[in-house]
């Protein structure tokens, strides 16, 4: 991945940032969390996985993003248990004193049929997916309360949350957890609004670590995650957005057609300039 120098008057400078599941390489959360120290963010680059040599993911990452005049630090805690996933988001405190943003990315997948689906199998995916996103979410947003200023969730979800004719290819388990991040994220939004702090959906449409199939890169869906951890995004929480590619779509709940003004396309990567543009626009009610 091309790698982007920091800009320390960047439109998250001053910001903390935990993403999770971003030690992969070629990965969405690889792609978000060098974006978003790009634009001056501090982050917390969690993820349990090691490269083909032994080494940590993670550490890979935060490396490049040192090396590019940006602050980050490693943290190698899974997510599938409430400690795990407390501890990601207290690294964040114990190095840089606050937590501003939230990016849940960390995954998993596999391909068993349901009647074959083991309880083993079924928790591993629901734990990393819904139970992950609640440890790491009530960590957080317990931190952004206290601080008085606001805070962004962003939560990662799939067309498997509300497609059901992905055929054999599909995971009931992870169908399921990713369904559940959507009434998670959404309910979320009700009651962080009150503190300032937004919780939002992405449907991400990319060639990743997980999904290697012919589709766009991750660094496509990064400006949008940038976006929504901006100030400019204050007011937009409770969405469910999907982006591949050009293409951006504002579902309207509960997952309907795309209305006339919440589709978009371009012939490339949107930039966060121009999201910040658009997305007060498509998200409107």
């Amino acid at each position: 991945m091309k790698e982007e120098k920091i800009r320390m008057a960047g439109k998250l400078a001053g910001k903390v940032a935990v993403v999770t599941g971003a030690g992969s390489q070629s990965g969405i959360g690889m792609a978000v969390a060098l974006a978003m120290a790009a634009e001056g963010a501090k982050v917390v680059v969690n993820d349990i996985g090691k490269d083909p040599d032994g080494s940590w993911g993670a550490d890979r990452v935060v490396k490049e993003i040192k090396s590019a005049g940006g602050t980050a630090v490693a943290n190698y805690d899974s997510v599938a248990s409430m400690k795990g996933g407390q501890s990601v988001v207290n690294t964040a405190i114990s190095n840089f004193g606050r937590i501003d943003i939230l990016v849940n990315t960390a995954g998993t997948f596999r391909i068993v049929p349901t009647v074959e689906l083991t309880e083993e199998e079924w928790d591993a995916t629901l734990n990393v997916h819904i139970k992950g996103v609640f440890a790491t979410t009530q960590e957080a947003v317990k931190h952004m309360i206290k601080q008085k200023s606001g805070g962004r969730i962003i939560n990662f979800t799939s067309m498997a949350a509300y497609t059901p004719d992905l055929g054999p290819g599909a995971s009931i388990a992870y169908c399921a957890g990713k369904g559940g991040v959507l009434g998670f994220t959404r309910q979320l939004a009700v009651e962080l609004k009150e503190h300032g702090i937004t919780a939002n959906s992405i449907s991400p449409g990319a060639k990743s670590t997980l999904f290697p199939y012919p589709a766009p890169g991750p660094e496509f869906v990064a400006p949008m995650i940038v976006y929504l951890a901006t100030d400019e995004a204050k007011d937009i929480t409770g969405q469910i957005i999907r982006i591949m590619g050009g293409d951006v779509i504002v579902f309207a709940p509960p997952m309907g057609e795309p209305l006339g003004h919440h589709y978009l396309h371009k012939s490339g990567k949107w930039t966060v300039d121009e999201l910040i543009e658009i997305m007060p626009r498509m998200a409107a009610p």
